[in-house]
């Protein structure tokens, strides 16, 4: 497009602009070929006030120069920017405001390229050094390092700095919230204002905007980047007021709402970090945190103060403050932790001794709600062959009615799912592939994904992100998926995360929803309108066996790999049936789903089986965040949660009594539920009840469960159609009813075998098929299962099964390749300490020294999860050995 047609755009634009600012802009006239001498492009570097900042620059200056902008993902995928992103070929940033992770280093990294290599042919880009709009008064740019990284890789780039002021205070800056304000909410707010003002008379806010082009003092050619960004800081933080004064802390500028009436907005006031008293953390934990960031800076003899500023003071960048704050969630129970939280080392401190249940986090606030709903259908077993018949018999049931929500899609009736997974059926069908692998939290989308998986005869492959790369790559390996299905605000949240090679293989829902063709909408459409028999003949469902897999699990290996579990259509839905025969539902419950879809009690029981039966399901993707649970159970209504006992745990301490009120069941299960959960759930008295079960991945996942009308012993009773014996763990003899052994189940629920693994984990006793769980228990005289103990080598973390194998052959072998041990005797072992129901600790049995730390960051890099951390070390004068040349794991544990 020409120069002139562009020129007209902007002058509309700034027509526009001019309702609302009064704009005054000093230097352009610099922009001269004689300041813009170098060979390069030109690199515009302005900074970052307010979200309306880029538009006001590029008013006067696109024309001419055509800068392609960075601009934040958040941003860059907003429905009503695509289009102006596309002319103006903008290039998305990940946002590192929210957590760094591997894929959004790698998507920074292609940005930063991109800009370098149009830098070199010419071509001209607009770059916000400090990567986010300003918290405070100052331009902070910290530790940032794009910036410096473009000027030494492009030294021929001509530089122009601009500095905005006035924006400060304006809706759009985060001066009014404290947060970064939702664009499309503020562009409407300003549009009612300039109707309330009859648009021509809203009070308007005075903008300048100065421009100097390659400052001749400006670092550059060997320069450090602390160099660099002080100067920028110092260069930016010059805010002439009225009178001329200058100030490097630009003051908030309040601006009425009304041309009528003195209408001002009230200034967000951010909360004081510090403590009244002085912060109270052992010395050891000082000297542990220290000691930490000495070694991420390479400075061993580095002055640390508690007003030490992280980014400013000591140089730390985003990768930096990223390989600190891993270290802080895998040492301290502190939770979720972002880069703004911690600007100093006080503020890491404070954050130690407060710990997770010590701080609440800020969430926007959330309305959504389930609607009251007249003559909506009692809740029902599943009824059909395969899981996409299931669900569309529900769907035909329940039709209008509220199927599921999340506080980002808001309430969506079975209607709108079923379209919504019938549309996008039609595109998962053009791929190739039977297995898709799935990277998304317990949110609507996540299964409506699935569920159009399923619909599109293909079998979703679910990925556990918490486990490390070696694990998701294992899990890809074994499961043939070449494709990681995924979103793009589920990975910007996702803090401290890596990947692996698994990086290069994610397909965004994004970017899907842009492929889906008016033919694949259309044909969508149409289905919805056919009956079930119509649209699985159509999909091809018809020819699907209901005892191939629907889905693929991924449960611990035995070493250092996990085991895939296909579950089959059969499996999961006869699983449903039965538990269904033991619950009590009726038309107003609701069910809570916060575990995330590849945990097979989340895939199934707080996932699928709601959508099924035809009880309303409420989603939220971080089952760690008790405060947002506790505020969600009370505004969604939730009559069922169903988590395991650590989780539940944490609600009750952070929830409100009065938040709670509204649940009638308690579900508990992956770990034992201890007595103190029972008397919690009882002090509410509001006649809720604690339920709790028993289940495997391999069965579906749901064994036993305690019954309303008895009182809870053991893990509860069988389900109906499932059969158990025990055997003796050593001869495999089968052993008379009610003995203490290893149990076994066979059952409609039970699976057929692991993926591609040929170790059967089946034994045949007396012509019949049993499953081998290993773990110890039996069945009471009344019929309930005591579980006694386990078998194998592996402990629950968070809910999580962990192989000590795995971890012990990651130790031993760097151990080993360090000169440290010998391989010709056991020198360590892993032993989980059990004695506290419900929270297993690690410890390391070592014949030699070595610290705790040491050995968590030998697992770290190895790749092992946040949850796989050793508590303690205990050295011994050897490893005893059993006659048969084992490790005597039970004398250990005696140790413990």
């Amino acid at each position: 497009m020409s120069y002139f047609f562009w020129l007209i755009i902007t002058y509309l634009v700034r027509g526009v602009l001019s309702l609302r600012y009064r704009i005054e802009v000093k230097g352009l006239d610099t922009l001269t070929p004689e300041r813009l001498n170098r060979k390069g492009g030109v690199l515009f570097l302005p900074n970052h006030p307010a979200l309306m900042d880029p538009l006001i620059v590029s008013a006067w200056l696109w024309p001419k120069y055509r800068m392609r902008p960075m601009i934040i993902e958040y941003m860059f995928n907003q429905k009503i920017l695509q289009f102006f992103n596309g002319i103006i070929r903008g290039i998305p940033i990940p946002n590192f405001e929210s957590g760094v992770n591997e894929w959004k280093l790698k998507r920074g990294q292609e940005g930063i390229l991109t800009i370098a290599d149009g830098l070199k042919k010419g071509d001209n880009f607009l770059l916000y050094p400090s990567g986010q709009l300003k918290a405070s008064g100052k331009e902070l740019i910290g530790g940032s390092s794009a910036t410096h990284e473009l000027l030494e890789e492009c030294k021929d780039a001509n530089v122009v700095l601009i500095r905005t002021t006035g924006l400060w205070g304006s809706s759009f800056s985060r001066a009014l919230l404290g947060r970064s304000p939702s664009l499309s909410k503020t562009l409407i707010e300003g549009a009612k204002t300039l109707l309330k003002n009859l648009i021509f008379f809203a009070p308007r806010r005075r903008v300048l905007i100065e421009i100097e082009p390659n400052p001749q003092d400006l670092p550059r050619g060997g320069a450090t980047r602390i160099e660099l960004n002080r100067y920028l800081e110092n260069w930016y933080d010059r805010y002439p007021d009225e009178q001329g004064n200058i100030s490097e802390k630009e003051p908030v500028t309040l601006v009425s709402y009304s041309f009528w009436k003195k209408d001002l907005p009230v200034a967000f006031k951010a909360p004081d970090k510090r403590n009244n008293g002085e912060i109270k953390v052992p010395e050891e934990v000082k000297t542990k945190v220290y000691r930490e960031i000495r070694r991420i800076l390479e400075r061993p003899e580095l002055e640390i103060q508690l007003d030490t500023n992280l980014a400013f003071d000591l140089g730390m960048d985003s990768l930096n403050i990223a390989e600190f704050i891993a270290f802080l969630t895998k040492n301290f129970d502190i939770g979720q932790l972002h880069p703004e939280e911690i600007e100093t080392v006080g503020d890491v401190f404070q954050i130690i001794e407060q710990g997770k249940e010590g701080r609440a986090p800020i969430r926007e606030p959330v309305t959504f709600t389930f609607p009251e709903e007249k003559n909506r259908p009692a809740p029902a077993p599943p009824i059909g062959r395969i899981l996409p018949e299931a669900f569309l018999n529900s769907c035909q049931r329940l039709n209008g009615f509220s199927a599921c929500g999340d506080d980002l899609l808001g309430v969506l009736s079975y209607r709108k799912v079923k379209k919504a997974i019938l549309v996008l059926a039609q595109y998962f069908k053009g791929w190739k592939e039977d297995r898709v692998a799935v990277m998304l939290p317990s949110s609507a989308g996540a299964y409506i994904v699935i569920l159009a998986l399923q619909m599109a005869g293909k079998t979703p492959v679910m990925l556990n992100w918490t486990l490390g790369p070696r694990y998701l790559e294992e899990m890809m390996k074994i499961s043939k998926a070449t494709r990681i299905v995924s979103s793009w605000k589920f990975l910007d949240r996702l803090a401290f995360v890596q990947f692996g090679k698994c990086v290069d293989q994610f397909v965004l829902l994004e970017d899907i929803r842009k492929q889906l063709t008016l033919s694949m909408k259309l044909r969508g459409v149409f289905l919805c309108m056919c009956s079930v028999k119509q649209v699985i003949r159509s999909m091809g469902l018809n020819r699907v066996d209901e005892n191939d897999p629907c889905v693929i699990l991924f449960t611990s290996g035995t070493e250092s790999v996990p085991k895939g579990v296909p579950l089959s259509h059969k499996n999961i839905i006869s699983n449903h049936r039965d538990a269904l025969q033991c619950m009590v539902f009726n038309e107003t419950d609701a069910c809570y789903g916060v575990l995330p879809p590849f945990h097979s009690f989340g895939f199934s029981v707080a996932g699928l089986l709601p959508f099924f039966a035809g009880l309303k399901i409420a989603f939220y993707p971080d089952p760690t965040d008790s405060f947002a649970l506790a505020e969600g159970i009370n505004r969604w209504k939730i009559t069922l949660f169903i988590s395991p006992p650590s989780f539940l745990k944490r609600l009750f301490q952070a929830a409100k009594i009065e938040q709670l009120q509204s649940v009638r069941y308690f579900v508990s299960g992956a770990e034992k539920a201890p007595e103190e959960l029972f008397e919690r759930v009882r002090s509410l008295n509001t006649g809720a009840k604690l339920i709790e079960g028993y289940g495997i991945t391999e069965c579906a996942p749901m064994i036993s469960l305690t019954r309303l009308n008895l009182p809870p012993v053991g893990v509860g009773r069988l389900l109906p159609d499932i059969e158990m014996i025990t055997i003796h763990p050593e001869t495999l003899e089968l052993l008379p009813s009610g003995s203490d052994g290893e149990l076994c189940f066979r059952g409609p629920n039970v699976f057929n075998g692991y993926l591609d693994n040929p170790r059967s984990p089946f034994i045949e006793i007396e012509g019949k098929k049993w499953y081998r769980t290993g773990d110890l228990g039996y069945l009471d005289s009344d019929g309930n299962l005591i579980i006694s103990g386990r078998l194998k080598r592996f402990t629950k973390l968070g809910g999580e099964m962990i192989s000590l194998g795995a971890i012990e052959e990651t130790l031993a072998k760097q151990l080993i390749q360090d000169g440290r041990i010998s391989a010709d005797e056991p020198s360590i072992a892993i032993c989980a300490d059990e004695k506290e129901v419900g929270k297993a600790s690690l410890i390391l049995f070592a014949t030699i020294s070595i610290q705790v730390e040491e050995v968590n960051r030998i697992l770290q890099q190895a790749g092992f999860s946040n949850l796989v951390k050793i508590s303690s070390v205990k050295q011994i004068e050897e490893i005893p050995i059993l006659g048969a040349g084992k490790t005597d794991y039970r004398t250990l544990q005696g140790l413990c």
